[in-house]
């Protein structure tokens, strides 16, 4: 009888080492995650928009583009070289392909982005599959330095091996960082009792509250949790492929 293989459920202590590996500058990330949350609704009032649910996430994405376009992958980079020391990342010269290689990363990320939302919005499961086969593209090619279309490639091959276990351990994260929303909603529901449901808190409200500026400051912190854990995951999920 084949003995069954252990669950990545362990990625989500490990993403906690490596948060912790390097705790001030996790701490200089987080703090830049709050301010740069805080620079949504300062957009929305720049710009005049009307209080909308619909509105708010696109000025958020807006604010927190430089940390998931820049930051967040530098770290994962960095982790990276520091934890494995591979040839496409050596922790010698890690800045210098991180630099390299970002900004195409990023825009893999994106395109990958754009096609997994409108599987989603349109059919559902399309964007599920996308997602589950091609989402560890734009780290292979960050972490690896492979051209688009064989990281795409490789995430694809690896994920129709292996994807049980890689997808159990991505929704034990997405369950964590839902409860988070659900507290963080649930609290904010008893801090402002006035806010309307429809349109949510004004941007002006949200700028000045320090309820929104803590839990910005906590969803920073959960954020960097979950980009580690995704290392961590990925690091298996490598050496699940290599292993015969």
């Amino acid at each position: 009888m084949r003995t069954p293989l252990p669950s990545h459920l362990g990625a989500l202590r490990e993403g906690v080492a490596l948060l912790l590996r390097h705790p001030w500058l996790a701490f200089s990330l987080v703090l830049l995650a709050m301010v740069l949350a805080q620079l949504g609704p300062a957009l929305e009032l720049a710009a005049g928009a009307t209080p909308s649910l619909l509105i708010q996430p696109i000025f958020g994405f807006v604010g927190l583009l430089p940390l998931e376009m820049y930051f967040v992958p530098k770290l994962q980079a960095r982790l990276d070289a520091e934890t494995l020391d591979t040839p496409g990342n050596p922790a010698a010269g890690w800045r210098e392909g991180f630099d390299r290689r970002w900004a195409l990363a990023f825009l893999v990320r994106l395109g990958l982005s754009v096609a997994i939302g409108l599987g989603l919005l349109l059919f559902l499961v399309p964007g599920i599959v996308i997602l589950t086969l091609f989402g560890w593209a734009p780290m292979r090619m960050l972490l690896r330095g492979e051209a688009p279309l064989a990281a795409l490639r490789w995430s694809q091959a690896s994920m129709v091996r292996h994807w049980p276990r890689i997808v159990q351990a991505v929704l034990a994260m997405m369950l964590v960082a839902l409860v988070y929303q659900v507290a963080a909603g649930w609290s904010l529901e008893r801090l402002l009792p006035t806010a309307d449901p429809d349109l949510g808190p004004s941007a002006l409200l949200r700028l000045k509250h320090p309820a929104f500026w803590l839990f910005n400051l906590l969803g920073g912190v959960m954020n960097l949790w979950l980009s580690c854990s995704l290392l961590a995951l990925y690091h298996r999920l490598e050496a699940a492929v290599l292993r015969p």
